[in-house]
């Protein structure tokens, strides 16, 4: 198997798994989240906004509900795929994924999720410089 049917591979799982989990959110949008006292749509909300700064690459995640004019062609308001203003998924670099995992906004700067740093070449390689 090659690189890029392994990468596809892998890409048609994770948007499966990422479209189940925000379809259950989405059926829970008011649903509030103890103890927070913030429904599961402004929880949501808050996750992105903070995605989208520790990427530091622009508008690359929304929650469960955006604004009209950002929803799927400008007609909804619902967003159980989050996508651009064309409908296409976003598209991340590895150092953007690495700052967002890490939960330091840095690729360089393990923590989060990986506190000790990732260990794939790609991650390994950010590790070093």
């Amino acid at each position: 198997m090659c690189n890029e049917q392994l990468v596809a591979g892998l890409l048609g799982v994770e948007s499966g798994q990422d479209a189940v989990i925000r379809t259950w959110l989405y059926e829970r949008l008011e649903v509030r989240v103890m103890p927070y006292r913030l429904t599961v749509a402004e929880f949501t909300n808050r996750i992105s906004v903070l995605r989208d700064r520790l990427g530091n690459a622009g508008v690359k995640d929304e929650g469960l509900v955006v604004p009209m004019a950002l929803g799927a062609e400008g007609r909804v308001v619902g967003n159980v795929l989050a996508a651009n203003n064309a409908s296409l998924s976003y598209d991340r670099t590895p150092e953007e994924i690495l700052r967002i995992v890490y939960g330091t906004g840095d690729a360089h700067i393990p923590g989060g999720f990986f506190p000790n740093g990732a260990s794939g070449a790609i991650a390994k390689s950010f590790l070093q410089s």
